[in-house]
Order: C-alpha cells, then structure tokens, then sequence
C-alpha cells in the first residue's frame, strides 16, 4: 500500500475515532500556503481542535508518535492562530492521534491539547 494511502486510512480512523468522542470534524488536510498542513480541524464545546494524525504500519521497534516532533508543533500553532483568526475563535487545543497497525490489529493512541 503506498504511502499516501496508509496516511489517509490512518486519517479516516481517526475521524472516526474524534466523532465517537463528540468532536464534529469540520475538514481534513487544510493547507495553506506557507504555513502547512492540518490533518484534521474538529470541534467540540466551542474549543477547535487542530489534530496531527501520525499512523505507522507493521510498527515492531518505535511508535508513530515519535514521528509527531518540535518543528510539526510550531508548524500547527502557526496554523491554529491563522485559522483562529479566520474563523473568529479564541480557544483552540492542539492533539495528536496515533495510529498504529501490526498483525490486523489497530491500536489508537490519543493524547489531547499536548
């Protein structure tokens, strides 16, 4: 399975995975240019939520959140305040979701406003 594949199946669980929660997703893969990419914009009691989603196949020495580091988190603040702005909202978490597969089993890991 190609690259780009497995990021957006890893994406799509974690869709999933936020409505189940009470997130209502309001887009995925935003871009803008310049300033990147947000896998997921969800929102929950008023609080946008800016999500990297991280996804790892056939993981067996690391986690996919090792993947998840300094420079993506600036980058998703950069982007958080922008489409905070756009969007005329003050309170917004940033959160990672990480998935991994290995041996059909799916595990999903969710750390909130890290």
């Amino acid at each position: 399975m190609k690259t780009i594949l497995k990021g957006r199946l890893g994406e799509k669980i974690a869709q999933k995975f936020l409505e189940k929660r009470g997130y209502k997703v309001l887009g995925r893969n935003l871009k803008l240019k310049n300033l990147g990419e947000v896998d997921i914009l969800a929102e929950k009691n008023g609080v946008l939520n800016f999500v990297e989603v991280k996804s790892l196949f056939n993981q067996n020495y690391f986690l996919p959140e090792f993947k998840f580091n300094k420079q993506k988190r600036q980058k998703i603040e950069r982007l958080a305040r922008f489409f905070c702005l756009k969007l005329n909202k003050e309170n917004y978490i940033i959160s990672l979701v990480a998935v991994s597969f290995n041996r059909n089993k799916i595990k999903i890991r969710y750390y909130e406003n890290i």
